[in-house]
């Protein structure tokens, strides 16, 4: 098993795959005016990283990041489909974009989840990120939860 993260366009079909089956699920799980549609073209306006997981040439999973400010970039799209779960994958490409966010000079991330994201959620406290209050009207709703890092050099 060969795992690799890569930096894709957003709009490509593999971005454009994930992000749909990802929206899919949500909505299995919130009702529809608590999902906020993923903007693609906003997204690429704004310059953001989006990263694909693979293992071998199979995309597994994406996370994406899109600059608030030149101090503060959000976490947009974590998704790891359902049968390559647990596998590390989602930390892999964390720690990828944090690694990148730093680079390009961004001194903290946020991010807003679904609050029925356990494992997102569990993931993001490993990994240093501590709960905040909803950051935009966006990260507001009666389902979200709120998270931001500080990043320090890598």
């Amino acid at each position: 098993m060969n795992l690799e993260v890569k930096s894709i366009p957003v709009k490509s079909q593999t971005a454009l795959m994930l992000v749909d089956e990802l929206e899919r699920e949500l909505r299995e799980d919130y009702p529809p005016h608590y999902i906020h549609e993923f903007d693609v073209e906003s997204f690429e306006a704004s310059q953001g990283i989006f990263l694909v997981c693979f293992i071998d040439t199979e995309p597994i999973g994406c996370l994406g990041l899109r600059p608030l400010d030149h101090e503060v970039g959000e976490l947009k799209r974590m998704y790891v489909r359902p049968a390559f779960r647990g596998r590390g994958s989602a930390r892999i490409m964390l720690v990828e974009i944090e690694r990148q966010a730093s680079i390009r000079g961004f001194k903290r991330i946020v991010l807003e989840t679904g609050n029925q994201q356990h494992t997102a959620i569990a993931l993001y406290l490993a990994n240093g990120y501590e709960a905040i209050k909803p950051y935009n009207r966006a990260s507001d709703g009666p389902a979200s939860v709120c998270y931001c890092k500080i990043l320090e050099g890598y």
